[in-house]
């Protein structure tokens, strides 16, 4: 008798003696990792002005708070060279002491003392400038009749270490206001601004440097190559925006932003400059909706 098979009965058949090939793993599943956000461009340098009753100050040495005052203007004295404008109180007296660096000072106001002993330190005035040479042991001080504030400037990290024995000698050199060898800027204007190399180089940079401006004297438009910041010795500067500027006041001007620097009122003007490049001038045109200045009448106009 013959053996019936029905199609479901084979299909069932064939399929339980398939060999089952093994599956294949999983292809792992890769982590979303989402991108970082771009770091945000570091800000475009600005130029800035402060007024001298603006200026903050701290102590410069943190456990004497009535003590000397700093206000960095450029640099960082804890890795190299660097400006500030100082302020010794009244009366002040320091201890023997030296520093690493060679220090240039420019006073504005009061009576800075300073020289190998306490008895044997010479006045310097407003106006006037003195260099303390670097490893020498030195008094500073400031005479009882005012504040003394000055600008100084080291080419090197400040560091300070005190000192019971006084230098064999003095090799300070101190400068009175009516001696500083002002050069003019433009040898053809030998009556206009003029100017003095302190430290550096200004034919490559950077430099410290005075600068001097008859009163009532204003430059052309022009820009710099090298950003720089400017503190007010004596009289009143006006430079582009920052408004009129008296003594102790500082400003910073960003590199090729032109502008205008002057000096206001009846009294001449003497500014500190620290240049972070070579010094130039760059003539600059006025922009063309700047007003021009009014034209004067005719003679026989203005008589009528």
């Amino acid at each position: 008798m013959p053996y019936k098979f029905s199609i479901t009965a084979l299909a069932l058949l064939f399929a339980g003696c398939a060999t089952k090939a093994p599956a294949e793993p999983a292809a792992p599943v890769e982590p979303v990792v989402e991108a970082e956000p771009a770091p945000a461009p570091a800000p475009a340098p600005a130029s800035s002005a402060t007024a001298a009753a603006d200026v903050q100050w701290k102590p410069v040495f943190p456990d004497q708070p009535d003590g000397p005052m700093m206000s960095l203007v450029s640099g960082n004295p804890k890795e190299g060279g660097f400006s500030a404008i100082v302020k010794l109180p009244a009366g002040h007296a320091s201890d023997l002491h030296s520093h690493p660096a060679n220090l240039t000072g420019v006073v504005f106001s009061g009576t800075v003392t300073n020289g190998r002993t306490a008895e044997e330190a010479a006045e310097i005035s407003a106006g006037s400038m003195w260099i303390q040479p670097g490893n020498e042991v030195h008094f500073t001080g400031c005479t009882e009749e005012a504040d003394c504030i000055f600008v100084g400037h080291m080419d090197g990290p400040m560091g300070r270490t005190a000192s019971e024995n006084a230098a064999e000698a003095s090799t300070m050199v101190v400068t009175a206001s009516s001696d500083v060898g002002f050069e003019p800027i433009n040898p053809e204007q030998p009556q206009g601004p003029g100017m003095v190399t302190l430290t550096g180089d200004r034919a490559t940079g950077p430099f410290t440097a005075l600068v001097s401006f008859p009163a009532g004297a204003t430059s052309p438009l022009h820009s710099h190559a090298a950003t720089y910041s400017g503190i007010v010795v004596s009289g009143v500067i006006g430079d582009g925006d920052s408004g009129e500027l008296s003594v102790g006041s500082h400003w910073t001007r960003v590199a090729e932003e032109v502008h205008q620097t002057g000096c206001s009122g009846e009294e001449s003007c003497v500014f500190y400059v620290s240049m972070e490049g070579a010094f130039s001038m760059t003539p600059a045109e006025a922009p063309a909706d700047a007003e021009a200045p009014a034209e004067e009448a005719p003679a026989e106009d203005a008589a009528e």
